[in-house]
């Protein structure tokens, strides 16, 4: 017996040992899960779209400084530049999908916030090639191309524009005869701001003839990609109003069937559809019929009701629908969907980009959900796809 004295001791160790490495494994765990990590974490997330942001303002001046270098399609432009040019446009549209995964990320705070600092780490550095590829670019233009040969190219491009975009008052005109204001506002402030562009383009040409040597030519090109900007917003705006009129009272018809038989089909299976069901599916219907009561003037606001009447049908019937049943309510939504996600970010698209880099980032994801939503082949995945779109810049238009 007096052999296996040492037993007790021993089992009496390796369990303090097991409860001191388990407290440990728990410390561990609470620390990465913790206050301070989430506050790390979020404090990372904050720098690295403060970088997202110094890296999209970079790319966006390299761009205008190529146009006003006329370098953009330029045969005699370096290849080095022109791959630099294009590396940073896919270093900045990584940027974005990188930010908008992390802010998605419900994992680890330790582990967001490493990545979050890697990313940012990333950004910067990008940015700092950015800066060197616009340094290249301005130094080839001084050697490569006369003040002169510049200001003709700008006062070229001013010309195209307007030859291209014609007059937008014609436009504006049928909407005004057809649609309620709230459905033509969108074309009039883009058409507004399209003529204080052009206007500011035309002083900052003439600024630069009178002194070439100033940043006037790189405001004249700026103020030209503004209004380029606001007259395709003029028109999308147009084609869009019209093609929300000659759609809605089909779509409106339609969405009514589909309520109909959606609130059958939730009265038959209660237990598999939503709680408040009845409840939504009849407001859903009330909605449809104050678009019905004025589509002819309002198309784009009825097609977007009807758009918002089969997202609030889906979340009612919730497992109560089949798989053919999803797949066919999917196939008749997608269409309206599309037209309204695609209104919702040419309106966002037409703003003037602000400081803010939520705002960026919203319409990147919108860009790329819809994107995604028109490659997809299967009718629910490009729904969801879709209505994510929307709704990534609904609320801000």
């Amino acid at each position: 017996m007096s052999d296996l004295g040492w037993v007790a001791p021993a089992a009496v160790a390796v369990l303090v040992a097991a409860v001191l490495a388990a407290a440990i494994v728990v410390a561990v765990r609470f620390s990465r899960r913790s206050p301070r990590a989430r506050a790390a974490a979020s404090q990372g997330m904050e720098e690295a779209a403060d970088a997202l942001l110094r890296l999209d303002d970079a790319v966006r001046e390299l761009d205008l400084a190529a146009r006003a270098a006329d370098a953009v399609d330029a045969a005699d432009e370096p290849t080095e530049l022109r791959r630099a040019r294009a590396a940073a446009l896919r270093a900045r549209d990584r940027g974005f999908a990188e930010i908008s995964r992390l802010r998605a990320d419900t994992g680890l705070a330790a582990r967001r916030r490493d990545e979050a600092r890697r990313l940012r780490t990333q950004l910067d550095a990008q940015t700092e090639r950015v800066t060197h590829t616009r340094t290249q670019l301005d130094e080839w233009a001084l050697t490569h191309r006369t003040t002169h040969e510049l200001l003709a190219a700008a006062r070229r491009r001013r010309d195209d524009l307007l030859e291209t975009a014609g007059d937008p008052e014609p436009l504006l005109a049928v909407l005004r005869d057809r649609f309620a204001p709230e459905d033509r506002d969108d074309a009039e402030t883009a058409a507004r701001a399209a003529s204080d562009a052009l206007h500011d383009a035309d002083v900052a040409l003439e600024r630069a003839a009178a002194d070439p040597e100033g940043d006037h030519l790189f405001d004249a090109t700026a103020a030209l990609a503004r209004a380029e900007r606001q007259v395709r917003a003029v028109e999308d705006a147009h084609r869009v109003a019209l093609q929300a009129a000659e759609n809605a009272a089909a779509e409106i018809t339609a969405a009514r069937a589909e309520i109909d038989a959606a609130t059958e089909l939730a009265s038959r299976r209660p237990s598999e559809a939503a709680p408040d069901a009845a409840s939504l599916l009849t407001a859903a219907a009330q909605e449809l019929e104050t678009a019905a009561s004025d589509a002819d003037r309002r198309p784009r606001r009825a097609i977007a009701i009807v758009a918002r009447v089969r997202e609030r049908r889906d979340e009612a019937l919730s497992d109560a629908m089949t798989p053919r049943q999803r797949l066919e309510a999917a196939r008749a939504a997608l269409p309206g969907t599309l037209a309204c996600a695609r209104a919702a970010l040419a309106v966002a698209d037409a703003r003037e980009t602000g400081p803010a880099i939520a705002d960026r980032i919203r319409l990147e994801d919108a860009r790329r959900e819809l994107a995604d939503a028109r490659a997809a082949t299967d009718a629910e995945r490009a729904l969801a796809h879709a209505r994510a779109a929307w709704h990534a810049v609904s609320d801000a238009t």
